[in-house]
């Protein structure tokens, strides 16, 4: 800016000296400020060059946030001393080498009941008029009938709770209304995709550390609430979690790549099948299970599970079309080369 000293007219020698000395600064000082504006444009737009290709998350058309999983090679199985393990979670080194979206939660009652407006769908449970398994009042699990459903598993459930007793063939209907709804690959994830996302990063029991008091607070299984409500229950931790049966999904802390409820809440189908003696013991790159099998993968525990259960490399298989469980759902994929990159606030 000019002052009025330096509008003045000079009128000596001395004076215009005086004069185009400051006029000079001040012309130096101006151009240092922009070549300071130039650099900052600069680093701004290299920036955005440099962002990553895959923001955090996306959300999509039935308010389905999904997180992204960056590639990455891990331990897939549980050491020998870890308590409670199994004979089939064999160590072994896995390598998936493309990233891919993850639902940030379980698929709720809510999102599962826009795909059965839209396509009239009716569950294995429905059609074939067996049910599904539910809980009575006294908390037992009560073998398959027809008045449990994904609409009455025995206990109340609102949109924001994730969908129960559906079967593996119910899940990956979802996924192909989904991906035809979208335009885009949605598909439940592979055993090697699960443990990694929930592992995110870690080697201990629990992504939250070795401790099984802990989900009380990362996940929701059997515990003293529940025994409270079902004296005739024993398994458990001692903590309370607050929910004797499902919770809304991401009421409990989620682990290092954002993920809530991969322990506890429910068990998750996924796409393989299931070999009950285990994994082989070499090091696998994107692997996809066995070709052929008699069942499906389940992993993650439930709301009734024992601890034990909720590890991260617990694993069971039950039958595709004939288990449907009060305590299972699962959680989609969103391949990440279909995948919109867009960000999203964290709506659910």
């Amino acid at each position: 800016m000019r002052t009025s000293e330096d509008r003045r007219v000079p009128n000596s020698p001395s004076d215009f000296s005086s004069w185009l000395a400051r006029m000079a600064w001040r012309s130096l000082v101006s151009a240092c400020c922009c070549l300071v504006a130039c650099a900052a444009a600069v680093r701004a737009a290299d920036q955005l060059t440099a962002a990553p290709a895959h923001p955090g998350q996306v959300r999509n058309s039935v308010g389905m946030t999904l997180v992204f999983i960056p590639p990455g090679t891990f331990t897939m199985g549980s050491p020998e001393n870890e308590p409670s393990r199994e004979k089939q979670e064999v160590p072994h080194r896995v390598t998936l080498t493309k990233g891919f979206y993850l639902g940030r939660y379980e698929v709720t009652v809510g999102q599962f009941r826009q795909f059965v407006a839209d396509t009239k769908y009716r569950t294995d449970g429905e059609r074939d008029g067996i049910g599904a398994y539910g809980i009575d009042e006294a908390g037992k699990i009560e073998a398959m009938h027809a008045r449990f459903t994904w609409k009455t598993p025995g206990f109340e459930q609102t949109d924001d709770h994730p969908v129960v007793d559906v079967s593996w063939q119910d899940a990956t209907a979802f996924c192909r209304w989904l991906s035809t709804k979208e335009g885009k690959t949605y598909r439940l994830p592979t055993e090697a995709e699960w443990e990694y996302a929930c592992r995110a990063g870690t080697d201990t029991p629990y992504a939250f550390g070795p401790d099984a008091e802990g989900l009380a607070n990362a996940g929701n299984a059997a515990d003293a609430t529940a025994r409270a409500r079902y004296p005739g229950w024993t398994i458990g931790i001692r903590a309370e979690d607050g929910h004797v049966c499902t919770a809304p999904v991401g009421q409990f802390a989620a682990n290092a790549f954002g993920l809530h409820d991969m322990h506890g809440n429910v068990w998750e189908w996924c796409a393989d099948w299931y070999d009950p003696k285990g994994y082989a013991n070499d090091k696998q790159t994107d692997p996809s299970g066995p070709v052929a099998g008699n069942d499906r993968v389940q992993r993650g525990g439930g709301w009734s599970s024992d601890a034990k259960r909720c590890r991260s490399a617990s694993r069971i298989g039950r039958d595709a079309a004939g288990y449907r469980g009060c305590y299972l759902g699962f959680r989609v994929v969103l391949d990440q080369s279909r995948a919109e990159t867009i960000r999203d606030a964290g709506a659910r």
